[in-house]
């Protein structure tokens, strides 16, 4: 292992520890409209993003994906949507991020990622689920609420990564 990653293991640790824990309580907000999260467990990849390299986002986001649903139950559906719809999204914003890494901010960079994040559950869902195209007659508002909730996740991320830059 070399000294940067000896460095990196820690807060690849923490980060994932972060998802995974943010995840899991994440079952527990009420939110009068089924289906939706507040993605609150992104903010370890998010952070990740900002911070460490794509190798060690990307295996941020894998074990998110994988260790959430192992621990929350209903592994199969979960994963099944959960985990492209993560990468997905994932490589949306790190393309982003690489591309307009001084024009953008964590929080379009949220943005973004839940709307790839839902446009990729709906594909799935619509493909392997329900084949009836009148499911996403509410690909709208489900668009526009897990937009919200990535502009959050965005602004956390924004706060987290200052108070870091600020403390070094």
């Amino acid at each position: 292992m070399t000294q940067y990653q000896n460095k990196k293991l820690p807060l690849i640790a923490i980060l994932t520890a972060i998802s995974i824990v943010l995840g899991f309580f994440e079952n527990f907000f009420p939110i009068p409209i089924p289906g939706v999260k507040l993605g609150l467990s992104n903010l370890g990849i998010m952070i990740s993003l900002y911070l460490l390299n794509f190798k060690y986002t990307l295996l941020i986001a894998l074990l998110k994906s994988i260790l959430i649903p192992i621990i929350t139950g209903n592994l199969i559906v979960k994963i099944t949507i959960g985990l492209p719809a993560t990468l997905f999204a994932f490589l949306g914003m790190f393309v982003y991020f690489k591309l307009t890494k001084h024009l953008s901010s964590p929080i379009s960079t949220g943005a973004l990622g839940a709307f790839i994040h839902i446009s990729t559950q709906f594909i799935i869902i619509k493909h392997l689920f329900i084949k009836n195209l009148a499911f996403f007659k509410i690909f709208p508002y489900f668009s526009i609420i897990s937009i919200f909730t990535g502009i959050l996740t965005g602004l956390i991320t924004y706060k987290v990564i200052k108070t870091i830059n600020d403390l070094r």
